[in-house]
Protein backbone atom coordinates (compact mmCIF):
# COMPACT_ATOMS: atom_id res chain seq x y z
CA UNK A 1 0.00 0.00 0.00
CA UNK A 2 1.45 3.35 -1.00
CA UNK A 3 0.35 6.69 0.28
CA UNK A 4 -0.50 9.86 -1.62
CA UNK A 5 1.28 13.17 -1.16
CA UNK A 6 -1.00 16.22 -1.13
CA UNK A 7 1.75 18.45 -2.50
CA UNK A 8 2.00 16.28 -5.64
CA UNK A 9 -1.42 17.44 -6.78
CA UNK A 10 -0.98 21.18 -6.49
CA UNK A 11 -1.94 23.83 -4.01
CA UNK A 12 -5.28 23.72 -2.23
CA UNK A 13 -8.02 25.50 -4.15
CA UNK A 14 -10.15 27.49 -1.68
CA UNK A 15 -13.16 27.49 -4.01
CA UNK A 16 -13.05 23.75 -4.73
CA UNK A 17 -15.98 21.70 -3.46
CA UNK A 18 -16.07 18.07 -4.61
CA UNK A 19 -19.71 17.74 -3.54
CA UNK A 20 -20.97 20.78 -5.49
CA UNK A 21 -23.60 20.29 -8.17
CA UNK A 22 -25.19 17.25 -6.51
CA UNK A 23 -21.79 15.54 -6.43
CA UNK A 24 -21.25 15.24 -10.19
CA UNK A 25 -17.47 15.17 -9.59
CA UNK A 26 -17.75 12.04 -7.46
CA UNK A 27 -20.23 10.18 -9.64
CA UNK A 28 -19.59 6.46 -9.35
CA UNK A 29 -17.81 6.79 -6.01
CA UNK A 30 -20.77 7.63 -3.78
CA UNK A 31 -19.86 5.03 -1.11
CA UNK A 32 -16.66 7.00 -0.52
CA UNK A 33 -18.42 10.37 -0.40
CA UNK A 34 -17.14 11.28 3.08
CA UNK A 35 -13.50 10.67 2.17
CA UNK A 36 -13.76 12.35 -1.23
CA UNK A 37 -15.25 15.44 0.44
CA UNK A 38 -11.81 16.05 1.99
CA UNK A 39 -10.14 16.63 -1.40
CA UNK A 40 -8.65 20.12 -1.62
CA UNK A 41 -8.39 20.31 -5.42
CA UNK A 42 -9.31 18.35 -8.54
CA UNK A 43 -5.94 16.57 -8.70
CA UNK A 44 -6.35 15.16 -5.21
CA UNK A 45 -9.91 14.10 -5.98
CA UNK A 46 -8.86 12.22 -9.13
CA UNK A 47 -5.98 10.52 -7.29
CA UNK A 48 -8.36 9.38 -4.56
CA UNK A 49 -10.80 8.06 -7.15
CA UNK A 50 -8.01 6.06 -8.84
CA UNK A 51 -7.15 4.45 -5.49
CA UNK A 52 -10.78 3.58 -4.82
CA UNK A 53 -11.19 2.18 -8.35
CA UNK A 54 -8.34 -0.26 -7.59
CA UNK A 55 -10.00 -1.26 -4.32
CA UNK A 56 -7.29 0.40 -2.21
CA UNK A 57 -7.66 2.73 0.72
CA UNK A 58 -6.50 6.35 0.64
CA UNK A 59 -3.65 7.25 2.94
CA UNK A 60 -2.00 10.67 2.87
CA UNK A 61 1.71 11.15 3.56
CA UNK A 62 3.17 14.32 4.94
CA UNK A 63 5.90 15.78 2.79
CA UNK A 64 5.62 14.85 -0.90
CA UNK A 65 8.75 15.54 -2.89
CA UNK A 66 10.35 17.63 -0.17
CA UNK A 67 13.19 15.10 0.06
CA UNK A 68 14.40 16.19 -3.40
CA UNK A 69 15.47 19.55 -2.01
CA UNK A 70 17.50 18.00 0.80
CA UNK A 71 21.24 18.73 0.74
CA UNK A 72 21.98 14.98 0.89
CA UNK A 73 20.45 14.48 -2.54
CA UNK A 74 22.62 17.23 -4.04
CA UNK A 75 25.67 15.76 -2.33
CA UNK A 76 24.83 12.34 -3.76
CA UNK A 77 24.68 13.67 -7.32
CA UNK A 78 27.86 15.65 -6.72
CA UNK A 79 29.62 12.46 -5.63
CA UNK A 80 28.40 10.67 -8.76
CA UNK A 81 29.81 13.48 -10.86
CA UNK A 82 33.14 13.52 -9.02
CA UNK A 83 33.73 9.78 -8.69
CA UNK A 84 32.02 8.30 -11.75
CA UNK A 85 31.52 10.76 -14.58
CA UNK A 86 34.71 12.85 -14.34
CA UNK A 87 37.05 9.83 -14.03
CA UNK A 88 35.30 8.22 -17.00
CA UNK A 89 35.83 11.39 -19.00
CA UNK A 90 39.50 11.51 -18.06
CA UNK A 91 40.17 7.84 -18.79
CA UNK A 92 38.06 7.30 -21.92
CA UNK A 93 37.18 10.52 -23.64
CA UNK A 94 40.33 12.61 -23.10
CA UNK A 95 42.76 10.10 -24.71
CA UNK A 96 40.42 9.55 -27.65
CA UNK A 97 40.09 13.30 -28.12
CA UNK A 98 43.86 13.76 -27.91
CA UNK A 99 44.36 11.03 -30.51
CA UNK A 100 41.77 12.54 -32.81
CA UNK A 101 43.42 15.97 -32.52
CA UNK A 102 46.84 14.37 -32.93
CA UNK A 103 48.00 15.61 -29.55
CA UNK A 104 50.65 13.00 -28.76
CA UNK A 105 53.76 13.75 -26.67
CA UNK A 106 55.93 13.46 -29.81
CA UNK A 107 53.77 15.90 -31.76
CA UNK A 108 53.82 18.31 -28.84
CA UNK A 109 57.64 18.17 -28.63
CA UNK A 110 57.86 18.71 -32.39
CA UNK A 111 55.67 21.83 -32.16
CA UNK A 112 57.68 23.22 -29.29
CA UNK A 113 60.99 22.78 -31.17
CA UNK A 114 59.82 24.79 -34.19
Amino acid sequence: MSCLFKSDYGAPDPGFDPLAGNGYLIAGFEPHRAQLAGAQNLGQLRAMERKFAKGETVTWCDDGYGWVYDAKVGDFFGAILAFVILPWLLLRVAPALAERMKLTPAARAKREST
